[in-house]
């Protein structure tokens, strides 16, 4: 009877409770909403929400989608404010539990003359990127400063990797450094910074190296795919366009500081060397003409190697801007340093012979090296850029921009020859040291005047200078007759210099009349002059052996004795055909009008013309045609854009435009030099590319973060310049070379963009497919016969560089309350022809690669963040092959070689890195 009484009250004692709990769960309060841009319909990420009772205040902030969820126990009426930086605060009374739907917040404008400035913060977020991309009147892609700065990239050139359509090229410290757009190389697109095309450093090419641009420096970058009468017409594949950052509304405040390593150096030290002193000028350029140099004038000072254990990374930057004098002058100014210890550790079979055995164009591997690559990078960027506004419609901005990328590559590596019977042959010990220094300054001065509310101009003058050296390149060897033997004999050494300039002066004058607001016609014109040179020379020192012996033994290079070989005469090749100087003019005009109809459909379209007037003088001799040259040509450009809006959301587009690619003048200059089985060298007789170009793409914009992109392209490619065999010489020399093939190319895709949010997760990626068709002729070994000679049959293989499948998959978090974002990335390239060989069937092919980097940054007080930055997760080793049957006997046996279907030629490792820092914005 007790034992009843006692557990009936603890009964009814349990139903209380579970009667009290459905009570509090009814009075409980929960809160929904999303939180948008009023103009622009954009989410803003991380506002802030607060709810207000009885001055208790509970509050959350917006997620990536614009969404909250706020959660309360206090029932009733509350008060809801809203907040976020640039906006308008907004207050809501008498909220109760449930969902309130869509809250719109109003910009806070700051009217200049009655002309709103854009803040700097809005211009460089991912919803301002998306923004572009749907209000452009070309197909385009963007890539925002907020999303480089949470990603895994400190540089452009890694970036690119992430945009749809475009892969990269790589450095042998793994960066990238050229960007492929659709399948096509650097060769057929441009870079400009602001709208300005710069000069390339690069000694042979017109593209500019993209890895010695700075990340932070960048406010977006946008990839165009389809050009308008009013944009330069030298671009098959697109324009790459680095949008730099401006002066902000109010005082801004922004640096950074980071350090970090790479995991290579955790199983082998780095080696370096000191370039401070090196000499810049060639013996022949610092002293009187005719000067025979002596080995004296050569120092090894670059062969006395250190090591470093674990070497530390460090980045840097720092901006400061603001509008001053009652928001009419705007200033901004900026730096960034870097200073990278990178590696990779290589397997490369050097030697490849071609031979009739067992069958035609078989290949033998004879000489294998391991390599090691020590790297030491030093990147400085500076740019500023002011601006004014006279009065409404009326401006004038100047901009200088400067960048640095110094380098010095130690590559250390033993080349084990191969014997008949699959022995070890040779052996024999590489040093190469290399300090390169390319820099690109550019000064822009730009104009707006509104001369009317109908006519407005505007025009551009740019100077900008490029170049790039090499100062006392050297090739250092030593060798011993086999494995087994004890003793290094010294090989002869090799200095050389390389330098070339790049110099631009530009000028653009645009002229905008607009007689409605459906209607706009604008015409222009501008002119580019090109000035540039490349000087190359060479010197050939032998050894010296004591006491009459053949050979040198070898101790340590500060006691090697040189001497120069008698044929060199002590001069070395002071008229090396490769020393060149040229100008390029091209001048341009266009017409372009912009219609739109009903509010829904809108054209664009005219025509542009471009003269082009290339000239060089070499150094070739006399007796050979080609000496100098003069090429010109016209070319009439014509395009069309339509943009038809499906809903306020969502567009559909379709465009045409007619491109060229010009030969540079590098390829243009006959230098014939001696390759390994066949002579290489340039081709005067090489003509410019054109090009046909359609594009379609639907649009689906569902917030300024969730959008959806999909399209097809399609090229058509007269005159493509391909690397394929020609003759020279009035057709007596077989040469390798740059040459237009007999047929024309075709290059035709699809691509798929898409980005999706729910709460504080989202998904972002991209793919591309892409086949290109291009045929040329390649050498054919003859069959084994007496009497037999080469062949050359066509073979049609992709473009160099294109890839069928490249693709990137981004999953991304941030919270907006806990202040912390971040980003696994994973990016994938299929494979594709890294260099196009001249032998029929033998290109070499990069296997597929894929790349997982990861990101992360925390918001901390006082405007603090901490960041961290690792790339290649996954270690991904990158392979070049040949893809052709491994029949020869010799291969057998040797490192990876055991594949019968596909020989390999290189395998790069380069291993992660990390780096973490902190970041500060005011």
């Amino acid at each position: 009877m007790l034992k009843l009484l006692v557990i009936l009250p603890l009964r009814r004692f349990g139903l209380l409770i579970f009667l009290a709990g459905i009570q509090l769960t009814t009075l409980s309060q929960t809160i929904k909403g999303k939180i948008i841009d009023a103009g622009t319909g954009e989410p803003l990420v991380g506002a802030t929400v607060e709810l207000i009772k009885d001055k208790q205040v509970h509050a959350t902030y917006a997620g990536l989608d614009g969404s909250f969820t706020l959660k309360t126990g206090t029932p009733g009426n509350s008060a809801l404010l809203i907040e976020y930086i640039g906006y308008k605060s907004r207050r809501i009374e008498n909220v109760t539990s449930g969902n309130i739907g869509v809250i719109r917040l109003n910009i806070k404008e700051k009217n200049l003359f009655s002309v709103i400035v854009n803040s700097q913060k809005g211009r460089e977020t991912d919803a301002y990127a998306r923004k572009t991309e749907r209000l452009a009147d070309v197909v385009l892609n963007i890539v925002s400063a907020k999303a480089i700065e949470i990603s895994p990239d400190i540089t452009v050139g890694n970036v690119l990797q992430r945009i749809s359509g475009v892969s990269v090229t790589r450095t042998s410290s793994g960066d990238g450094q050229y960007a492929i757009i659709r399948g096509m190389n650097q060769r057929y697109n441009y870079t400009s910074v602001n709208g300005v095309i710069l000069p390339s450093p690069d000694d042979i090419n017109r593209s500019i190296p993209l890895d010695i641009f700075p990340a932070d420096m960048i406010e977006r970058i946008e990839i165009v795919k389809a050009l308008t009468p009013a944009m330069e017409g030298s671009a098959v594949a697109g324009a790459t366009n680095l949008v730099m950052k401006k002066a902000p509304n109010d005082l801004a405040i922004g640096a950074n500081l980071g350090t970090g390593m790479n995991s290579i150096f955790f199983n082998r030290s780095f080696s370096g060397f000191s370039s401070s002193g090196v000499d810049f000028s060639a013996p022949s350029q610092t002293h009187a003409p005719g000067y025979t140099a002596t080995p004296a004038d050569f120092s090894v000072k670059q062969l006395n190697f250190h090591d470093v254990a674990l070497p530390l990374n460090a980045v840097g930057a720092i901006s400061i801007g603001n509008r001053i004098f009652k928001k009419r002058l705007g200033y901004l100014v900026a730096g960034s340093f870097s200073r990278q210890y990178r590696g990779s550790n290589s397997l490369f079979y050097d030697q490849v012979a071609i031979s009739t055995d067992p069958t035609p164009n078989s290949v033998h591997l004879l000489a294998y090296q391991n390599r090691q690559y020590s790297l030491l990078q030093t990147r400085t960027g500076l740019h500023a850029k002011f601006d004014y506004a006279f009065s409404p419609g009326h401006n004038i901005s100047f901009y200088n921009l400067f960048l640095q990328l110094d380098e010095n590559q130690h590559r250390a590596y033993n080349e084990n020859g191969i014997r008949p019977n699959n022995g070890p042959g040779e052996i024999d010990y590489y040093d190469r040291v290399v300090f390169t220094r390319k820099n690109v300054y550019n000064s822009t001065l730009k104009g707006t005047d509104k001369l009317s509310d109908r006519l407005t101009a505007d025009w551009t003058l740019a100077y900008s200078i490029a170049k790039s050296a090499s100062p006392d390149w050297i090739d250092f060897s030593t060798f011993k007759d086999s494995a087994k033997a004890s003793t290094l004999y010294v090989s002869p050494v090799t200095h050389s210099w390389n330098h070339s300039k790049d110099e631009d002066k530009a000028a653009y004058l645009n002229i905008a009349y607009a007689p409605s607001k459906n209607v706009e016609i604008m015409a222009g014109g501008m002119y580019r002059y090109k000035d540039r040179n490349a000087f190359y020379q060479a010197y050939k020192l032998g050894t010296i052996a004591p006491g009459g012996l053949a050979r040198q033994p070898f101790t340590d290079v500060n006691s090697v004795q040189f001497g120069f070989y008698p044929a060199s005469g002590g001069l070395g090749a002071q008229f090396d055909p490769q020393n060149y100087s040229g100008t390029e003019g091209v001048g341009a005009g266009f017409l372009q009008a912009k219609l739109t109809v009903q509010e829904k459909l809108q054209i664009v379209g005219g025509a542009r013309v471009e003269i082009t007037d290339q000239k060089y003088a070499s150094q070739q001799t006399d007796a050979l045609p080609g000496k100098t040259g003069k090429i010109h040509y016209t070319d009439v450009l014509p395009s069309i854009h339509l943009k038809y809006e499906l809903a306020s959301d969502q567009n559909l587009r379709f465009s045409y435009f007619a491109g060229i690619s010009r030969a540079t003048l590098f390829e243009l200059v006959p230098a014939t030099t001696a390759g390994d089985y066949y002579n290489v060298g340039g081709n005067p007789y090489l003509k410019h590319t054109t090009s046909s170009n359609f594009d379609f793409r639907y649009e689906n914009f569902f917030t300024t973060t969730d959008h959806l992109m999909a399209g097809v392209f399609y090229k058509y490619i007269v005159d493509p310049i391909e690397t394929a065999f020609y003759f020279t010489n009035g057709g007596q020399t077989l040469t390798y070379g740059s040459s237009n093939p007999n047929a024309a190319a075709t290059n035709y895709g699809l691509e798929l963009v898409f980005v999706k949010f729910i709460q504080k997760w989202g998904v972002s990626g991209n793919y591309t497919y892409t086949h290109s068709s291009v045929t040329t002729a390649k050498q054919l070994t003859p069959a084994a016969t007496a009497g037999s000679v080469s062949t050359f049959p066509n073979q049609t293989r992709p473009l160099q560089g294109q890839a069928d499948h490249i693709g990137n998959l981004s999953l991304l978090y941030k919270d907006g309350k806990a202040g912390f974002e971040a980003q696994l990335s994973f990016v994938y390239t299929g494979k594709r022809i890294s260099i196009v060989n001249g032998y029929y069937n033998l290109d070499y092919w990069q296997r597929a690669t894929s790349q997982l980097d990861f990101s992360a940054e925390k918001k901390l007080k006082h405007h603090f963040s901490l960041f961290l930055k690792i790339t290649n997760l996954l270690n991904n080793n990158i392979y070049y092959d040949l893809l052709a049957p491994n029949y020869a006997a010799s291969n057998k046996g040797l490192p990876t070689q055991s594949n019968p279907n596909k020989i390999l030629i290189q395998r790069d490792v380069f291993n992660q890195s990390y780096l973490a820092g902190v970041r500060y914005k005011l």
